[in-house]
Protein backbone atom coordinates (compact mmCIF):
# COMPACT_ATOMS: atom_id res chain seq x y z
CA UNK A 1 0.00 0.00 0.00
CA UNK A 2 2.78 2.28 0.59
CA UNK A 3 4.32 1.76 -3.14
CA UNK A 4 0.67 2.69 -4.39
CA UNK A 5 0.51 5.70 -2.66
CA UNK A 6 3.88 6.48 -3.33
CA UNK A 7 3.54 5.58 -6.84
CA UNK A 8 0.12 7.97 -7.05
CA UNK A 9 2.01 11.01 -5.59
CA UNK A 10 4.72 10.72 -8.10
CA UNK A 11 1.80 11.13 -10.76
CA UNK A 12 0.49 14.53 -9.10
CA UNK A 13 -2.38 12.01 -7.45
CA UNK A 14 -4.90 9.49 -9.33
CA UNK A 15 -8.94 9.55 -10.14
CA UNK A 16 -9.03 6.13 -9.26
CA UNK A 17 -8.16 3.70 -6.33
CA UNK A 18 -4.89 1.32 -6.21
CA UNK A 19 -5.39 -1.85 -4.72
CA UNK A 20 -3.68 -4.64 -2.76
CA UNK A 21 -4.15 -8.43 -2.23
CA UNK A 22 -2.88 -9.30 0.76
CA UNK A 23 -4.90 -12.39 0.48
CA UNK A 24 -4.22 -13.54 -2.90
CA UNK A 25 -7.58 -14.25 -3.35
CA UNK A 26 -7.91 -11.75 -6.19
CA UNK A 27 -4.81 -13.15 -7.92
CA UNK A 28 -6.82 -16.50 -8.19
CA UNK A 29 -9.95 -15.21 -9.27
CA UNK A 30 -8.23 -12.67 -11.78
CA UNK A 31 -6.11 -15.93 -13.14
CA UNK A 32 -2.25 -14.32 -12.66
CA UNK A 33 -1.17 -16.27 -9.57
CA UNK A 34 2.59 -17.57 -10.00
CA UNK A 35 3.11 -20.75 -7.91
CA UNK A 36 6.47 -20.87 -10.22
CA UNK A 37 8.77 -18.86 -7.98
CA UNK A 38 9.94 -21.03 -4.78
CA UNK A 39 9.02 -19.13 -1.27
CA UNK A 40 6.64 -16.98 -2.97
CA UNK A 41 3.30 -19.29 -4.07
CA UNK A 42 0.41 -17.28 -4.63
CA UNK A 43 2.37 -14.28 -5.97
CA UNK A 44 0.75 -12.30 -8.23
CA UNK A 45 2.09 -11.76 -12.02
CA UNK A 46 2.77 -8.11 -12.29
CA UNK A 47 -0.36 -6.92 -13.84
CA UNK A 48 -2.73 -4.02 -14.48
CA UNK A 49 -6.30 -3.83 -14.49
CA UNK A 50 -8.16 -1.00 -15.01
CA UNK A 51 -11.81 -1.00 -13.74
CA UNK A 52 -14.92 1.39 -14.42
CA UNK A 53 -17.45 2.57 -12.20
CA UNK A 54 -19.38 -0.52 -13.02
CA UNK A 55 -16.67 -3.18 -12.30
CA UNK A 56 -16.13 -3.94 -15.73
CA UNK A 57 -12.26 -4.57 -16.29
CA UNK A 58 -11.73 -2.20 -19.34
CA UNK A 59 -7.76 -2.26 -19.85
CA UNK A 60 -5.90 -5.09 -18.70
CA UNK A 61 -1.70 -5.46 -18.96
CA UNK A 62 0.52 -8.67 -17.72
CA UNK A 63 3.84 -8.80 -17.75
CA UNK A 64 5.74 -10.85 -20.20
CA UNK A 65 9.89 -11.29 -20.63
CA UNK A 66 9.49 -9.17 -23.98
CA UNK A 67 7.83 -6.61 -21.55
CA UNK A 68 8.32 -6.65 -18.11
CA UNK A 69 7.52 -3.53 -17.34
CA UNK A 70 4.04 -1.65 -18.65
CA UNK A 71 4.31 1.66 -20.45
CA UNK A 72 3.38 3.90 -17.75
CA UNK A 73 1.77 6.74 -20.36
CA UNK A 74 -0.13 4.18 -21.89
CA UNK A 75 -1.15 3.15 -18.64
CA UNK A 76 -2.40 6.32 -16.83
CA UNK A 77 -3.66 7.50 -20.59
CA UNK A 78 -5.85 4.52 -20.85
CA UNK A 79 -7.55 5.32 -16.96
CA UNK A 80 -8.09 8.68 -17.96
CA UNK A 81 -10.12 7.84 -21.24
CA UNK A 82 -11.50 4.98 -19.03
CA UNK A 83 -12.69 7.58 -16.07
CA UNK A 84 -13.72 10.08 -18.70
CA UNK A 85 -16.10 7.66 -20.05
CA UNK A 86 -17.86 7.13 -16.71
Amino acid sequence: MFSHTAFAKELGGLPFDLIGDFERKMVSDYGVRRDDVAGYSGMARRTIFIVDRAETIRWTWVASREQPQPNYDTVVDEAKRVASEA
